[in-house]
C-alpha cells in the first residue's frame, strides 16, 4: 500500500475506533450516529432511505439494516403517511436529546483533529479531499475492477 493510501486508512481506522468507543455509552456505533446527525441536519425536510444512501454513497441495503437498528432502539420512526412508497424517516425526542449532547463535543473534536492547521490550510485540505473523492467517483476508477 502506498504511503498516502496508508495514511487515509490509518485516519479512517482511528476515527472509527474513537467514535465507536465514545458512542458506546449511548448504545450507538459511529455509523448509526452519522445517520442520526444527517437526519438532524436535514430536519424540516423529508429524508428517505434513498436520500441517506445517496448522501453517504452506499447501497440501500447497507442503510436498511442501520435504520432497523435505530428504529428498534427508539431513535427514529418512519412516517405514517399513506400512499408513498418511500416513507420519510423522522427523529424521536430521545435522538434529539442525544444529538444535542453529542453536538457539544463537536468543537472539541475539530480542535483535536485540526490542531496545528491554520484556517486556510483547513480550507485547502477540504478542497483537496473533495477533489480526491470526485476522482474516485470517476469511470476510470470504477473501471479498475474490470481489469
Amino acid at each position: 500500500m502506498d504511503e498516502l493510501r496508508c495514511i487515509f486508512k490509518k485516519i479512517y481506522n482511528q476515527l472509527e475506533t474513537g467514535f465507536n468507543k465514545a458512542y458506546k455509552k449511548y448504545g450507538l456505533t459511529s455509523t448509526q450516529l452519522d445517520i442520526l446527525l444527517y437526519l438532524s441536519e436535514k430536519s424540516g425536510t423529508d429524508s428517505t432511505l434513498t436520500d441517506i444512501a445517496a448522501h453517504f454513497s452506499v447501497k440501500h441495503t447497507s442503510v436498511i439494516h442501520v435504520l432497523k437498528v435505530l428504529e428498534k432502539k427508539g431513535f427514529i420512526r418512519r412516517s405514517t403517511i399513506q400512499g408513498t412508497r418511500s416513507k420519510p424517516i423522522l427523529l424521536t425526542d430521545s435522538s434529539r436529546q442525544l444529538i444535542a449532547e453529542v453536538g457539544k463535543k463537536t468543537p472539541l473534536l475539530d480542535e483535536i483533529m485540526f490542531a496545528g492547521l491554520s484556517e486556510d490550510e483547513q480550507k485547502l485540505l477540504g478542497k483537496m479531499l473533495l477533489q480526491i473523492y470526485e476522482n474516485l467517483q470517476s469511470d476510470a476508477f470504477k473501471d479498475l475492477s474490470k481489469n
